[in-house]
């Protein structure tokens, strides 16, 4: 039993350690969409002004703000790609792998008490037989169940005169 404790004790490590690891990636991707995000406000604010001002005196105004927008748009869809790029580590896979060891160990231990009670119940039917069947020659001998404690009273008291 201290076995399958120990079993379930690596199994709630496993899980918790992933949890973390899964936490911190998601961490690590806000970050970086929150970067992206900040990026693209601030290319928005300044570098949109000061390139609208210089490419609209020799451009156009239209030409010049599809051309910031055009960057401002490359910009982000990088900085957005290297966020979906951050992927699960050799730690992560390796606490993956001790996770269905114990799953694997605890699914054998189960099986190993399920097995235990199938017998415990087969042993209890040869018991309930057996008893059923000592009952029966009682009955059959023409002594009633009923009649079968009186009987053994009388029994055990001759052997104590003995």
């Amino acid at each position: 039993m201290d076995e399958t404790i120990l079993k379930l004790k690596i199994l709630v490590r496993a899980e918790s350690t992933l949890l973390k690891a899964s936490a911190r990636r998601a961490a690590a991707r806000a970050r970086l969409f929150s970067i992206a995000i900040g990026l693209l406000m601030l290319t928005v604010i300044m570098v949109n002004v000061a390139a609208y001002e210089y490419l609209s005196a020799s451009q156009g105004t239209a030409m010049a703000a599809l051309i910031v927008g055009g960057v401002n748009g490359i910009l982000a869809i990088i900085v957005i790609f290297l966020a979906t790029r951050v992927k699960a580590g050799p730690e992560e896979d390796m606490v993956r792998d001790i996770r269905e060891l114990a799953i694997t160990e605890l699914s054998s231990d189960v099986d190993g008490v399920k097995q235990e009670f199938t017998r415990m119940g087969e042993d209890l039917d040869k018991i309930k037989s057996g008893v059923s069947s000592a009952l029966g020659v009682f009955k059959s001998g023409g002594i009633g169940v009923g009649s079968a404690g009186p009987v053994l009273g009388l029994i055990t008291s001759m052997l104590k005169k003995r």
